[in-house]
C-alpha cells in the first residue's frame, strides 16, 4: 500500500476543487498543506483517470479532511459538459446537447408482438430502472417478459447511422435462472445477436450499424415456460441513434 505524502501547494483557492465558490469578488491566495494517499475514482465501477483540459493527470488529494477531485474528470465521467466562466469565477456543470442524437426512449413503436398478452414493452420515466449492477438509468425501456418472447419494431425513415446502448437485467431479476437473448433487426436482416442474458451475466454495451435501415426491431427470445408463474425484467439502456 503506498503510504501518504504531503506536500506544500500554493493554490487559488477558488479553483481547488469541486467544491467552488463565488463568495469573494477576488481570489484568495493560500498556501497549504495538502495528503496524496493514492486516491482512486470511480464511477459506476468504472475506473476514471483524471486527466485536465491539456490532458495531463490530476491526482486527488486531502486537505482539512476533505477529499478534493478535479471538477472536470469527475464531470466528464458522468457525461456532462464543463465551463468555467473567469469573469464570475464560476464552473458551470451542465447536460451534453448533442444535436445529432435521438434516445430510443423518446421514439414510439408502430407495433407490440408477444408470445403472451403479460408481456409489456413499456418505456419508463427517468430514474426509474435499476441494472442488476444497481446502477441508475435515466433513460430507459422495460421488457418485463412472463414467458416465450417479446418483439417490437420501430420506423426510422433510414436517417439514423449508428444505434448504441445496453441490455440489461433488471436490479430484481438479477437472479434468475431463465436465459433470455436480444436480436436487432434492420429490415429483415439480423444486425446484432446478444450473449445469453441470465442471473450471473453483467449489463451489455451493444453498437450497431444502421444506415439506411427504415424498419428496426428488436426481439427478446426467453426460456420461461408458460407454466412458470414469473415476470424477468430487462432494461434496454441509454439507447441512442445517431444521424
Amino acid at each position: 500500500m503506498l503510504k501518504k505524502h504531503i506536500k506544500r501547494i500554493g493554490v487559488l483557492l477558488i479553483t481547488l476543487s469541486l467544491l467552488v465558490s463565488t463568495t469573494y469578488a477576488v481570489s484568495l491566495k493560500k498556501t497549504i498543506d495538502v495528503y496524496y494517499d493514492n486516491i482512486k475514482i470511480f464511477v459506476n465501477d468504472s475506473y476514471v483517470n483524471p486527466k485536465d483540459g491539456t490532458g495531463k493527470t490530476v491526482e486527488p488529494f486531502i486537505y482539512d479532511g476533505t477529499t478534493y477531485l478535479p471538477v472536470r474528470a469527475v464531470a466528464e465521467a458522468l457525461g456532462k459538459d464543463v465551463s468555467w466562466d473567469g469573469t464570475t469565477k464560476s464552473v458551470y456543470i451542465s447536460d451534453k446537447i448533442i444535436d445529432n442524437i435521438v434516445w430510443l426512449n423518446e421514439l414510439y413503436p408502430v407495433n407490440v408482438e408477444t408470445k403472451s398478452n403479460l408481456n409489456e414493452w413499456k418505456r419508463l420515466t427517468a430514474g426509474t430502472f435499476k441494472d442488476s449492477l444497481g446502477n441508475i438509468s435515466s433513460r430507459s425501456i422495460e421488457c418485463s417478459i412472463n414467458h416465450s418472447w417479446l418483439a417490437t419494431e420501430y420506423r426510422l425513415g433510414r436517417q439514423y447511422i449508428k444505434m448504441s446502448g445496453k441490455f440489461a437485467l433488471s436490479f430484481n431479476s438479477k437472479g434468475t435462472k431463465y436465459k433470455a437473448t436480444l436480436n436487432i433487426y434492420g429490415d429483415e436482416k439480423l444486425l446484432y445477436s446478444s450473449p445469453e442474458m441470465t442471473g450471473d451475466v453483467l449489463p451489455v454495451n451493444f453498437d450497431v450499424n444502421i444506415t439506411d435501415v427504415n424498419k428496426l426491431r428488436f426481439e427478446v427470445y426467453t426460456d420461461i415456460p408458460a407454466s412458470e408463474a414469473t415476470f424477468v425484467h430487462y432494461g434496454l439502456i441509454d439507447v441512442s441513434l445517431e444521424k
